[in-house]
Order: C-alpha cells, then sequence, then structure tokens
C-alpha cells in the first residue's frame, strides 16, 4: 500500500517539476518505493541536513546526518547512537575533486561524544555520469569513496554526485574489488517532504 502511495504521489502533476539545488532550502526528497527507502535533504544557513527513513528486515530504521558539504557526513544520530567524524582538513576542497582528481584527510572518529579511533577519507574522480530518478536525469561526477578506520576493513563506496542537485543521487557499495555489495536508487524527486 504504501509503494502505490509513494508512486501516486510522485506522478502527480505538482510534483512534475525536477528539484535543483535551489530547492534544498525547501527541501529535497528522494524515495526508493519498494523496500522503502526515503531521503529528505534540506539545507539552512549554509547547513546540509539528511532525513533518512528505511525499511529493513527489523523494521523501520531512521536516522539524521549532518554534512561538512554533500561529500562529506559529519554527525549521523540514530536509536544506535551518534557517530561524529572530526576531519582535520578543509572538506570544501572535496567539492572541487572533478579538477583536482582526488582528494583525501585524516578525520578523528568519535562514538556517542567518545574518541573511538582515527580514520582516512579518500575521495576519487572518476568521470562523469547520468541518472535517471523519475521523470529526472541529473548529470552526475561518478565518485570512488574509500573510509579507512583504524582497525576496521576499509568501507568502499561508488557515489554519482549531482552538482545541480547539490546531493549525492545514487550510492554503490563496493567490495575492494570492485564487486558490488547493495546498490541505493531512486524512483521518484521531489521538492518538499514526503510523508
Amino acid at each position: 500500500m504504501r509503494a502505490i502511495l509513494v508512486s501516486l504521489l510522485l506522478s502527480s502533476p505538482a510534483m512534475a517539476a525536477c528539484p535543483t539545488k535551489a530547492d534544498l532550502a525547501e527541501g529535497v526528497t528522494l524515495v526508493r518505493a519498494s523496500p522503502l527507502f526515503k531521503v529528505m535533504y534540506r539545507e539552512e544557513d549554509g547547513v546540509l541536513t539528511e532525513y533518512r527513513q528505511m525499511s529493513r528486515l527489523e523494521g523501520e530504521v531512521r536516522r539524521a546526518s549532518t554534512y561538512a558539504n554533500a561529500l562529506a557526513v559529519e554527525q549521523q544520530e540514530s536509536a544506535n547512537g551518534i557517530i561524529s567524524f572530526d576531519y582535520m582538513a578543509d572538506m570544501d576542497a572535496a567539492l572541487k575533486v572533478d579538477e583536482t582528481g582526488d582528494f583525501a584527510a585524516m578525520f578523528g572518529l568519535i562514538v556517542d561524544g567518545k574518541r573511538f579511533g582515527t580514520g582516512h577519507y579518500r575521495l576519487f574522480y572518476e568521470g562523469e555520469g547520468r541518472v535517471r530518478i523519475g521523470d529526472c536525469v541529473y548529470d552526475t561526477w561518478v565518485l570512488r569513496n574509500e573510509n579507512a578506520i583504524e582497525g576496521m576493513e576499509p568501507i568502499h563506496f561508488l557515489w554519482d554526485y549531482a552538482p545541480d542537485l547539490g546531493v549525492v543521487v545514487r550510492t554503490e557499495q563496493v567490495d575492494p574489488r570492485g564487486r558490488t555489495l547493495s546498490v541505493v536508487e531512486y524512483d521518484g524527486a521531489v521538492v518538499g517532504e514526503i510523508e
């Protein structure tokens, strides 16, 4: 039933315009109907915030995140606690990776207010792409992200970042050999929030 409701909302004429970065002040919601994965991004006073709602085997999961910019999460808060990333570099330089080719920064990992360890954030520009979300098509930067936290296996992602929207519009987690582990793609994009 929820998938049908989301589908009807996304196909209504009132929501036909494709969101842009300028709409982040009002909020932009990206939705995958099944299994439910809904993300609303909002930018206020230069701070990008994400509100995420997901269906998992154990039930519905909610998480709120704030970002240094669209390519660098600073804090994630969920029922499991708060995780913070204390970057030791100017993270705005990550937004120039299409010119520089790569970007790297060390970070401190803080879990529920206690320093857990350190890590290394790496970002590589792989080229240009294009992602369709419902009736909207966004030109993207294809990025490879690696996060290595001391004592843990590195985590690898491929991101499609849409500069015209100002957020990542497709995420693929991969293993060290580049094999796909999971993918998040969206069915629709709207200005505002979908209940």
